[in-house]
Order: structure tokens, then sequence, then C-alpha cells
């Protein structure tokens, strides 16, 4: 999953602020593809059924801090690769 970020009003947002949103958003699409390659990997049932509630953890994550971006003014476009439309 990649996800763009930009202002709507160059003038409203800060750069630091920009920059530390595109930050979070790497760090949690980083741990993403990594609890998912260690879930594709795992066969004990406990240590799967932990990874799903990780992923779900981060998706929530991630969907909070769009919502602040967006609040914050600044407009978030998500474009989907084709592995994750698969999940």
């Amino acid at each position: 999953m990649l996800e763009f970020l930009k202002r709507k009003n160059k003038n409203q947002i800060p750069d630091k602020k920009l920059d530390d949103y595109i930050t979070r958003m790497q760090y949690i699409q980083g741990r993403l593809e990594k609890v998912r390659q260690l879930f594709n990997n795992e066969t004990d049932p406990e240590k799967t059924e932990a990874f799903i509630y990780e992923e779900k953890a981060l998706m929530i994550r991630l969907d909070h801090l769009i919502k602040s971006a967006k609040e914050d003014g600044i407009s978030v476009d998500i474009f989907y690769s084709k592995s994750d439309s698969d999940l």
C-alpha cells in the first residue's frame, strides 16, 4: 500500500508536521508488511491469531492517522498495490 500526502494550502501546514505524518505512515506501513510476512510464514495457531490482532491494531492506527492528517488540512491519496487488494 502506498500513501501520498500533500498540502491543501501550502501556507497553512508546516513542513515539519507534514514530514511527521509521512514518517508515521511509513512506519505503520512497514510494520504492516512485516506482520503480514510473519503471518504468511506462521504455523502456530496462537501466533497466527496474534498477528491478526496486531494487523487490526495497525490498521486502526493508520485510519486514525489519516483522519488526523485530513483535519490538519493534508489531503491523503491512497493507492493500493495488487497484493494489498488481495487481502
